[in-house]
């Protein structure tokens, strides 16, 4: 049977549009994925109350989901003693990996803890990329390896300056030697589709639009719907019209 994901990110929740929460959540489900993937920030600063709505939010999408932190999800004031800390008590039980018959996804923590300069930007050490390693190198022949985090890992031609991920070069290239044949992320705010040769195989990163957030960057709001089919998938972009989340070319 085909697999259907749901692939949001950067929802910076509260929405500020009234009603945008109600009909992401309605579009999603009247889609009726396999799989919800969210790919962080799910709120604007960390703060409790943002994550209370975000938790509103996923809970009125029951279908079975991975989350993996953002870098807007570590709270201002805890980012030194706990970065991660609200993260998992909002969203505790958060699975490392989960699958169907045609896909396994697997979660990548690239949230920098700490680090000088541009607080934002992405790293990718190889102690977190072990685990996900072991369990792509572990999935069968002829199942899908995914993997989702929030930032990209090589240098996009969206934004170089954004997608500037610390040892993300080297993560992309052993994650794909690994196994992984699809990376989806956010952090960008722009649909985006990019296949390139890697570890002998072709791979695919896929960047979701932020999902109801002010702050895109170019064009509506919006999210991914992937359709797998054995090695091969589909992307249809959804997009926020004001009113609606509406179909856009497949991709």
């Amino acid at each position: 049977m085909p697999t259907r994901i749901a692939h949001l990110s950067d929802l910076h929740c509260p929405a500020k549009t009234p009603g945008q929460a109600e009909a992401l959540a309605a579009s999603v489900n009247a889609a009726k994925p396999d799989l919800l993937i969210v790919t962080g920030d799910l709120t604007r600063r960390g703060r409790n109350r943002e994550y209370r709505a975000a938790l509103e939010l996923l809970s009125a999408m029951p279908a079975r989901r991975l989350v993996v932190p953002g870098n807007h999800d570590v709270p201002v004031a805890d980012t030194f003693a706990r970065p991660f800390a609200r993260f998992a008590e909002y969203l505790a039980g958060q699975p490392l990996f989960i699958e169907t018959e045609d896909v396994l996804v697997v979660g990548l923590n690239t949230v920098a803890a700490f680090r000088f300069g541009d607080w934002s930007l992405g790293t990718a050490p190889r102690a977190r990329l072990e685990p996900v390693e072991a369990l792509l190198k572990q999935k069968p022949a002829g199942k899908l390896g995914i993997v989702a985090a929030h930032h990209p890992l090589r240098p996009h031609a969206l934004d170089p300056q954004r997608s500037a991920t610390s040892h993300g070069p080297e993560a992309f290239k052993s994650l794909a030697a690994a196994g992984m044949s699809l990376l989806l992320h956010g952090h960008l705010h722009r649909t985006s589709k990019t296949c390139l040769a890697a570890a002998g195989s072709s791979v695919c990163e896929l960047c979701a639009n932020t999902a109801l957030s002010d702050r895109e960057r170019a064009g509506a709001a919006g999210y991914n719907l992937i359709d797998v089919t054995g090695p091969a998938f589909t992307v249809t972009p959804m997009s926020w019209t004001g009113t609606a989340y509406e179909a856009g070319q497949v991709l």
